[in-house]
C-alpha cells in the first residue's frame, strides 16, 4: 500500500524533471504560461510529497521542494535556450506553498471525516 503513495510522488517528480531540463522549453498558448505549469507543478510535487511520506515534516518537505526548484533553475542555465529566472523561481516557491496548504487543509479534513466514525476497513 505505500508503494501506492509514492506512485503519485514520482509520476510528478519525472514531469517536472523531464519538462524543467529538456533543452527546448514547452510551447506556450498564452504568454508567462510556464509560470503556471512552475506553480501547478510544484503545487502537485509538495502535495504529493506529504501523500507519499506522512510522517516528513512540513519544513522538510519545504526544503527537499525548493531545493528540486533551485536544482531545476540551475540546469536550465545550462541549456542555449532556456533561461533560469527570478519570476519561475518565485512561482516554485508559491507552488510550494499552495502544495503544502492545500495537504494541512486535506489532512485536516480526513482527520475529521475519520473522527466521525466514518472509517473505511480494508480487508487484507
Amino acid at each position: 500500500m505505500r508503494f501506492l503513495r509514492f506512485l503519485p510522488f514520482l509520476a510528478v517528480a519525472v514531469v517536472i524533471l523531464y519538462a524543467g531540463l529538456k533543452p527546448e522549453p514547452v510551447p506556450q498558448a498564452f504568454d508567462q504560461q510556464d509560470k503556471l505549469h512552475h506553480l501547478l507543478g510544484f503545487a502537485a510535487l509538495a502535495f504529493s510529497m506529504r501523500l507519499a511520506f506522512p510522517r516528513l515534516r512540513l519544513l522538510w518537505v519545504i526544503v527537499l521542494c525548493l531545493a528540486l526548484a533551485v536544482l531545476v533553475e540551475v540546469g536550465q542555465s545550462y541549456y542555449p535556450h532556456r533561461v533560469a529566472s527570478i519570476a519561475d523561481m518565485v512561482a516554485n516557491a508559491l507552488g510550494v506553498a499552495v502544495g503544502c496548504g492545500c495537504s494541512v487543509v486535506a489532512r485536516r479534513a480526513v482527520g475529521r471525516w475519520l473522527r466521525r466514525g466514518n472509517a473505511v476497513v480494508v480487508s487484507r
